[in-house]
């Protein structure tokens, strides 16, 4: 299953990776009001798929939604409802969504790390989303483990990939959301 799911979203991880405002936290130019922007992006992504995600697979228990939610409240901004809809019909799509959502830690890990030499986020208190800290891995170990422990047929393994790709074009519409200038 994992190899499946990393052949089907190899183009699409590495296109997203170059089309969002984290390389901004990676080369240092980020603005305290581009990261509320990609927190803001964040969430729409992560509030529709962890919802999708948590009635199909009983094990899961990812924090995303509500780590980015403290950042924003620590910066002043109060999280929107937002409009992006995702649904999965069942466990094989969950397993889908969740490869896409559990498998970003690996970044985030990253970009949590590079977050502290942002000269205009340097004043921002300890973050939860990017926090940089290893102990965000064990939910992506956790879902390896479940992974690895299961035979899947060909049709769930179709499913989740499928839905895996939907995910990240999830993502790809959330990093395309703008702040809205009044």
């Amino acid at each position: 299953m994992l190899d499946r799911l990393r052949e089907a979203t190899k183009a699409q991880h590495e296109a997203l990776e170059g089309e969002n405002l984290a390389n901004k936290i990676m080369d240092h130019t980020i603005t305290e009001a581009e990261y509320q922007l990609l927190l803001l992006q964040n969430f729409a992504a992560y509030a529709a798929t962890e919802e999708a995600i948590a009635p199909h697979l009983s094990s899961y228990s990812s924090t995303k939604t509500e780590a980015i939610k403290l950042d924003l409240e620590s910066l002043g901004v109060a999280t929107a409802a937002t409009s992006l809809e995702f649904e999965c019909s069942n466990e094989a799509e969950a397993i889908g969504a969740a490869y896409v959502v559990e498998g970003s830690v690996m970044g985030g890990l990253m970009i949590g790390k590079e977050l502290k030499n942002c000269p205009h986020l340097a004043h921002l208190p300890e973050q939860n989303f990017f926090s940089g800290k290893r102990d965000q891995v064990k939910s992506w170990n956790e879902f390896l483990k479940f992974l690895r422990k299961r035979d899947f047929s060909e049709d769930e393994k179709s499913m989740a990939a499928k839905k895996a790709q939907q995910t990240f074009d999830l993502f790809e519409e959330a990093f395309k959301i703008e702040l809205i200038k009044l």
